[in-house]
């Protein structure tokens, strides 16, 4: 249900780890912290918010929301 980072021809830098991105904007989350104190075990404290942004923008979150609600 998350999208990941569309491949470019050329190659380029390999994207983010999904799953850490994921679990270091649940700890963002949970923990009520600014972006700057997000731990290095996420990854890149600017590419985890950068993927924040996409997916709120995006709806995913939303949509996440609500197929989970569906499913209880």
């Amino acid at each position: 249900m998350i999208p990941g980072a569309p491949r470019h021809p050329k190659g380029g830098r390999l994207p983010a780890d999904k799953r850490k991105v994921i679990e270091g904007i649940f700890w963002i989350l949970d923990n009520g912290t600014k972006w700057k104190d997000l731990p290095k075990r996420f990854g890149s404290k600017s590419a985890v918010h950068r993927w924040f942004q996409k997916w709120t923008g995006a709806g995913v979150f939303e949509m996440i929301t609500r197929k989970a609600g569906k499913l209880v």
